[in-house]
């Protein structure tokens, strides 16, 4: 009786918020893969479902479930006013220490350490469920007066914490945990600690993509259960990227499966006797934006079948698509903003759903079978327009992939994804068995006028910018086009970091404001029409290309010259329309 009694107390104990945070801390202490894994699976194997089916998704970085539409949308400002109002340091004290850890959980261990407010609720023990139906109020919490309301729930988390529990679930909240861990030693963990093969684990998580559902199975001894089933989302398999035609056809040495690649949505469309369901790349259910979509999906069929109903999984891309043209992806965007889809709105901004492979057909899983065959059996089957099978060439010679790409650009699209004939379906993984090549649509030369402080092994240098072209009526006047972090190395970051803070003019804790005199060379995809910016535009997929130190701000480019790029890829996408 005794030991019964003890083996409840443990288990109550296990599921303590605490608990999580020193199995945390005691992971981050050590490198040994083994002891990580060791750690991990003694405390999954204590925890009951519901502390289990957290305590994974916690420990994979995550709050909620992939595809789920809940985020607790909790930025950095609203977390140091919390701390400022609950500990004895004021808003300046609180940025100096943030700047000085460069990290918001140490800030907010830090400050729980000198919290002054006493809780009513002080010696109620956070757990795991607590932490996360706090976390589910605070995602739920929209509309009017939502901030302050998310500052109180915030604030009532941390009056109940522990200055080592404040850092962690700051860390949570940021999605930034960094304690040497990755969903893959989850999987193994929870491999061990449920006595379950891996392999079978991993086969799991390639259907359902949901570590808390596959924890949960694999406790029961119910993986075997996890089947690909219409109606059910897989998580996508995602492509790599390469950026000449030399370096693909090095590296492959053999023909390749060649498409354009779509300037669109990626969307599964499942369909299972007379329901259909389309899901978006987060697995969310977005079939309502698309009826036309829905309704063509229910004529598809397979003609050497006597089935009259088929049931299937495709993946394949949403675009805009008028006069033989793809839309710009801004027309899309304002559709799928429309709350209601009227049939105005499907005239304006006509769709097509753009089939490049298949996952599930008629019972039968396709993702062990090649490319190569699924585009066969894709090729059997019968759509109905605005559904069609995504166009092919195969390529063998970089002057082939340079023609089709050529061939891709000048009909609206963004480039080129290449395939593995030979490559299996792999769900939720990115590898080289897809390779995007796409090419930056412009440069221009751009000023940073902001810079924001970078995290993890950027923490205290300055390595997000935002960056202004001169206003069409005054070159004094500068308008903000867009913010890039990407493309400098750690040595011209540190080097640019040195210079801001020489010419900083106002200093926001997590910001710097300075002088416009660093001018950047800017690459990008495309441009788009954007309320964000005083320009009234933003760049698509900015990166940095160089540092122009050969460049003032008076040699940078004007909104006259966005506006240019950006007719000339509405031009290029329309040119064939008439």
């Amino acid at each position: 009786m005794i030991d019964g009694l003890n083996s409840v107390l443990s288990a109550e104990i296990s599921t303590h918020f605490s608990h999580f945070v020193h199995l945390c801390e005691k992971i981050l202490g050590t490198t040994s893969k083994n002891m990580k894994v060791n750690f991990l699976s003694e405390y999954l194997s204590s925890l009951n479902d519901e502390s289990l089916s957290v305590a994974v998704l916690f420990l994979s970085n995550r709050i909620f479930p992939l595809g789920s539409k809940s985020a607790v949308n909790i930025g950095y400002s609203t977390i140091m006013r919390t701390l400022s109002e609950i500990s004895t340091l004021d808003q300046n004290k609180i940025q100096q220490i943030y700047l000085k850890y460069g990290d918001m959980g140490a800030l907010s261990e830090y400050a729980i350490s000198k919290m002054h407010t006493v809780s009513l609720f002080q010696h109620r023990a956070l757990t795991l469920l607590s932490v996360h139906d706090r976390f589910r109020r605070i995602a739920d919490t929209i509309g009017y007066n939502s901030g302050k309301s998310k500052r109180n729930l915030l604030k009532g988390l941390f009056l109940n914490s522990s200055p080592l529990e404040a850092k962690y679930l700051t860390k949570m909240i940021n999605g930034e945990m960094r304690i040497g861990l990755t969903e893959g030693f989850v999987e193994v963990a929870v491999s061990k600690a449920f006595n379950q093969e891996l392999r079978i684990v991993r086969e799991a998580m390639l259907v359902l993509g949901d570590i808390s559902q596959v924890a949960l199975l694999a406790k029961k001894s119910l993986l075997h259960t996890a089947l690909v089933r219409p109606l059910n989302p897989v998580s996508y398999m995602l492509a790599d990227a390469m950026f000449t035609a030399e370096e693909i056809i090095d590296y492959y040495q053999k023909p390749l499966i060649c498409e354009y690649k779509y300037d669109g949505i990626r969307a599964q469309m499942h369909k299972s006797g007379q329901q259909v369901r389309f899901f978006s790349r987060k697995l969310t259910d977005v079939t309502d934006a698309f009826p036309e979509l829905a309704s063509a999906a229910l004529n598809t069929n397979l003609p050497s079948s006597s089935l009259s109903n088929i049931d299937l999984i495709l993946d394949g891309e949403v675009i805009a698509f008028l006069h033989g043209k793809p839309l710009h992806f801004q027309d899309l965007q304002k559709r799928l903003r429309k709350k209601n889809v009227t049939e105005q709105i499907t005239k304006e901004v006509p769709l097509v759903y753009v089939v490049y492979d298949i996952i599930y057909l008629n019972g039968e899983v396709m993702i062990r079978k090649p490319l190569r065959q699924r585009k066969e059996i894709l090729s059997e089957i019968s759509f109905r327009e605005p559904i069609i099978n995504a166009y092919q060439n195969i390529v063998n010679s970089e002057q082939g992939i340079a023609a089709m790409f050529e061939e891709s650009r000048d009909m609206g699209h963004e480039g080129l994804v290449l395939k593995d004939p030979d490559s299996q379906y792999y769900p939720g993984r990115r590898g080289r068995y897809w390779i995007k090549l796409k090419k930056e649509l412009d440069t221009i030369d751009a000023v940073i006028v902001i810079a924001e402080y970078g995290h993890g092994k950027r923490a205290g240098t300055l390595s997000d910018y935002t960056f202004a072209v001169k206003d069409e009526h005054s070159n004094d006047q500068l308008k903000i086009i867009g913010k890039a972090y990407s493309g400098l190395t750690d040595y011209e970051i540190n080097i640019i970091t040195k210079k801001l803070r020489t010419i900083m003019i106002k200093d926001d804790g997590y910001r710097v404001i300075v002088r416009p005199e660093i001018v950047l060379e800017i690459a990008f995809d495309s441009i788009q029409k954007s309320d964000r910016h005083n320009s009234g535009f933003a760049l698509r997929f900015p990166r940095i290309k160089n540092i122009r130190i050969d460049k003032t701000v008076k040699d940078i480019d004007s909104l006259p010259k966005i506006k240019q790029i950006y007719n000339k890829q509405v031009y290029l996408m329309s040119k064939n329309n008439v």
